[in-house]
């Protein structure tokens, strides 16, 4: 056995195999990963059945491990159990395989111990034949439509023979599985075999065994192609491994070994070598693809599957060209069109947006404020001057459009990088255009115009009411209060008063102007390429109730100032020149890669095509020399059916020979003798027997015999009919098959010329100059197209935010004065609320000390008063209240009926209460006197509720003043 442990060298096999392989670097970094392996049960159930089938399959290792002590519990039958039990569990995903025993004990035959047997089966498997032993046998799969190649490409006439004997490559498939799976183990004589796997192992990689199967199948081409039936080949393929030590004259084993290995070593050098069967087995992915190849192991995945077309990228540098073609080959697959970036989407928006008419005026709103008089355009102020135009006009829309159409129709023009031109267009070039297109601007226009003469009706409403009503007095509170007695809570009269619905409508108008504001910047973001949905304004609306809970020192969302707008029109304007820079540099250097490769990719066409041209002539020269043999072949059964015919022929005239036959008068001659005409015995006439007998018997013995030659002849010529139709079946199969691989052939002709002929026309038109001169003329015609759109959008932000500074300063300067009077009328509300509360506060203590008072007493003057002291020190007081309300009561009547001219809501029973206070106190429903304390206890309650009501109210708007001054005037508005 320690023959085999050395190579022809003298190295020793158990060292050099883990150390060319790797699995020395292996067993280190796992260090004790072997034996815990070994000692791993966690599957009881697995375990079992893994060592069943392993004890099951070691007595068959065959006759190459004879020195090799198998006997089960031996010292080597362990060894191998234990390496195939640790990679069971090494690789739970492959498992045990058969022919894994065997691959398992020619490594420990050959020297090396347990440990580095298991991490030598572990390269082998995963890295050297990687698929073959996995689910599904992938890898071995692939391997048999290599090998197959391999035969049609070193061996075609037998490549077509074995082929054409059996259907889809059956003895193919068969021999390489045998050869292959078991890396030759006990298929080649053990020394063969370990100087195979010497160089399996040096290279790490199944080429060697490839190269095996060539150099085991060169010697004996013709033998191989003298078989006429599956049967007949694969007999003989599975002995081909003992030719090597078959001796003939003068010629021992060793010698056809060393003459074997010189070949695959040959072999490996040279036409198969790794980096060439690696080659060669893409090809075959390429060109005979199958749903099964998804799933292959990644170490031979990591070489792209290729076919004749890909040969043609060999050395070009434009990368691209191939990620073109696949999708315009993929396109046409699919019966679609190739989709091209296109700016019709572009060209539909920008005409289907809204059109700016320069001749339309400013909208008129519509207004209604219920049964209010409208009052006439003389007594209204006109508003502010209207809006800028929201939008492009419909010259500048269909100038522009012409731009746009003009640029496509020169960018679809250029080879490459039109696409990248139409891109910056869509997304850069036209970005400022679609912030004017898709603004909400149109529809503020119009409210602004509307809220801004409502705003103006209104405050030009509470002045002129003002007015009417000041007649020399300066209390508000008249505009308010609708009667000088207080029976219930003046806050509704304050909230729906003119003053409040004035500063509602300022508000509103604010907001609006803030979300002119938002809207603007939403623009310049779009503007300057920030890509935002929408900007929310920062000082959302909120009514006077929960003014209280608005941030009012929130900073305002700023308009875009000329610093804004120079910027961002500064940053589109370098935006685009960049991004035109880079298309520049790609288009040079796509130009340049051009004028490089052109002549590589015709030389590529050249040797691609000249190559499928050869393998049509060699397919057509192995179905020749196929031919030639077959018909060799053919003439040698011809002339041995020829050499059977005559000796048969002679036998049958020889049996029916009179001379050849004796017949004995007193004996019968056997009838197996006379049939076989071996009768010597001269013919002797007796008297027992006349002539005539004598004649028919001998001739009915000649006649047997000639019939049984006859027979014989007729099977030779049976067995040479069916032998004929077999070989006619092959020539056939043979022909069938030719045809197909030369129209597979010349179909990738085909594929290889158009492909050729469109790269040529790319690479071609890429490397003229006017490539270059085109795009340039596109760059011209793209800042035009760019400065036109920016410019558009910067006109219109500019007047939009000119516009908008404007008008908030007027309203805040209206907003202001609005203020200053409702804070007034709020404090001259507080103070009339104060004389009644004071009222309120007496006669609800009176009430409570003396209960014979009335309410009405408490509430009215002319109601007697209680008797005793009481009536004493509250007669001053009565008379001063009775008259103060008699002076409240009289202006208030006259307001009162004023304001309901101008639609404040009263009724006849308000205004004879305004009118005749005392009448009203006097008609009052008398009530006990504690009734009456108990209600102006609540209504002094509801008074004092009022006026810290008012108080907020007045500090909330004179904090808003002081934030609309403070924050409006910092930037500049006023």
């Amino acid at each position: 056995m320690d023959r085999w442990r050395h190579t022809p060298q003298g190295a020793s096999r158990a060292e050099q195999w883990p150390r060319a392989c790797g699995a020395s670097t292996s067993r280190r970094e796992f260090t004790g990963h072997f034996h815990a392996l070994v000692e791993l049960r966690s599957d009881e159930t697995h375990a079992l059945e893994v060592c069943a089938q392993i004890e099951k399959d070691l007595p068959r290792v065959g006759g190459a491990f004879d020195e090799l002590d198998l006997t089960p519990g031996g010292v080597a039958w362990n060894a191998l159990r234990r390496v195939l039990l640790a990679f069971a569990s090494h690789a739970p995903d492959v498992g045990y395989v058969q022919s894994m025993h065997s691959i398992a004990a020619f490594l420990l035959l050959a020297g090396a111990d347990e440990e580095d047997a298991f991490w030598c089966l572990v390269t082998l498997v995963q890295e050297v034949v990687p698929g073959y032993f996995s689910s599904g046998m992938l890898g071995a799969k692939l391997d048999q439509r290599v090998f197959s190649q391999l035969l049609r490409e070193h061996l075609p006439a037998v490549g077509l023979h074995v082929a054409a004997l059996a259907a889809d490559d059956i003895i193919a498939a068969i021999m390489s599985s045998q050869w292959l799976l078991t890396l030759f183990v006990n298929v080649l004589p053990t020394r063969v075999t370990m100087e195979l796997w010497d160089e399996v192992f040096s290279c790490v990689h199944r080429a060697p065994l490839f190269a095996a199967c060539i150099a085991l199948l060169e010697p004996n081409a013709e033998d191989i192609l003298a078989t006429t039936e599956m049967g007949e080949a694969i007999e003989l393929l599975q002995k081909l491994g003992d030719t090597l030590l078959q001796t003939a004259d003068g010629e021992d084993d060793d010698t056809k070994c060393d003459a074997f290995m010189s070949r695959v070593r040959e072999l490996i050098a040279k036409d198969l070598s790794p980096a060439r069967v690696d080659g060669l087995t893409a090809r075959v992915r390429g060109k005979q693809r199958r749903p099964s190849d998804i799933r292959l192991p990644k170490a031979i995945t990591d070489v792209a599957a290729s076919t004749d077309v890909d040969d043609l990228y060999i050395g070009l540098v434009s990368r691209d060209l191939q990620q073109k073609m696949a999708q315009l080959n993929a396109a046409a697959a699919a019966g679609a069109h190739e989709e091209k970036t296109s700016l019709r989407s572009e060209i539909a928006a920008l005409k289907a947006a809204p059109i700016e008419d320069d001749r339309a005026s400013s909208p008129q709103a519509s207004m209604n404020d219920g049964d209010a008089p409208r009052p006439s355009a003389s007594e209204i102020e006109p508003p502010s001057a209207p809006p800028p135009s929201s939008g492009l006009t419909a010259d500048d829309v269909d100038s522009i459009a012409a731009q746009i159409v003009a640029l496509e129709a020169h960018a679809c023009t250029l080879p490459e990088h039109g696409s990248d031109v139409l891109a910056l267009v869509k997304h850069t070039v036209l970005r400022p255009l679609r912030a004017i297109i898709e603004s909400r601007l149109k529809p503020f226009r119009e409210e602004i115009v509307f809220l801004d003469r409502e705003f103006s009706m209104k405050t030009q409403r509470l002045r002129r009411v003002i007015d009417e009503n000041s007649d020399g007095v300066s209390d508000l509170s008249q505009l308010v209060l609708r009667s000088q007695a207080y029976t219930k809570s003046v806050w509704p009269l304050w909230s729906e008063s003119l003053f409040e619905d004035t500063v509602e409508q300022a508000e509103i108008t604010l907001e609006s102007l803030e979300q002119i504001r938002a809207e603007l910047s939403w623009m310049v973001s779009v503007f300057v390429g920030e890509k935002k949905k929408e900007i929310a304004p920062k000082i959302p609306r909120a009514g006077w109730e929960d003014l209280a809970t608005v941030n009012l020192m929130e900073a305002i969302t700023p308009e875009p100032d000329a610093e804004c707008l120079n910027a961002s029109v500064q940053s589109h304007k370098n935006e685009t020149e960049n991004k035109l820079s880079e298309i520049r540099a790609a288009v040079t250097k796509t130009h340049e890669d051009a004028v490089r490769d052109l002549p590589v990719l015709r030389k590529n066409l050249s040797t691609t095509t000249g190559k499928l041209k050869e393998e049509l002539s060699s397919e057509e020269d192995a179905v020749n020399s196929w031919a030639s043999a077959a018909e060799k072949r053919n003439a040698f059964k011809q002339q041995s059916m020829q050499a059977k015919l005559r000796d048969a022929s002679g036998g049958l005239l020889r049996a029916y020979d009179a001379k050849s036959l004796v017949v004995d008068a007193s004996d019968d001659v056997s009838e197996e003798n006379a049939v076989a005409g071996d009768v010597t015995t001269p013919l002797r006439t007796t008297t027992s027997r006349s002539e005539l007998e004598r004649s028919h018997a001998a001739e009915e013995l000649r006649l047997q015999a000639a019939l049984q030659n006859m027979k014989n002849l007729e099977m030779m010529l049976n067995r040479r009919a069916n032998a004929l139709e077999r070989e006619k079946q092959t020539a056939a199969s043979v022909r069938a098959i030719s045809e197909r691989t030369l129209s597979q052939t010349n179909a990738s002709l085909l594929l290889v010329f158009e492909a050729g002929e469109w790269l040529e026309s790319q690479l071609t038109a890429r490397s003229s100059l006017g490539f270059v001169d085109k795009f340039e003329d596109i760059v011209v015609l793209a800042e035009e197209l760019s400065t036109r759109a920016r410019m558009s959008c910067a006109r219109i932000l500019q007047e939009w935010a000119l516009f908008v500074r404007k008008l908030t300063s007027q309203v805040v300067l209206e907003y202001v004065s609005i203020i200053d009077t409702s804070t007034q009328a709020i404090s001259d509300v507080q103070g009339v609320l104060d004389g009644h509360l004071s009222r309120l506060d007496s006669a609800s203590s009176v009430g409570a000390g003396s209960p014979t008072f009335s309410s009405a007493r408490a509430l009215d003057p002319s109601v007697a008063s209680p008797p005793g002291s009481l009536r004493a020190s509250l007669g001053g007081l009565t008379t001063h209240m009775e008259k103060l309300t008699d002076i409240a009561g009289s202006k208030l009547g006259t307001i009162g009926n004023r304001l309901r001219n101008m639609g404040v809501t009263t009724n006849a029973s308000d205004a004879a209460s305004l009118a005749s206070p005392r009448a009203a106190g006097a008609s009052a429903p008398q009530a006990p006197l504690t009734t009456s304390a108990s209600k102006a206890s609540k209504l002094a309650m509801t008074c004092r509720e009022d006026n810290e009501r008012l108080e907020s109210r007045r500090a909330q708007l004179l904090l808003k003043k002081t934030w609309l001054r403070q924050h409006v005037m910092e930037r500049g508005h006023l």
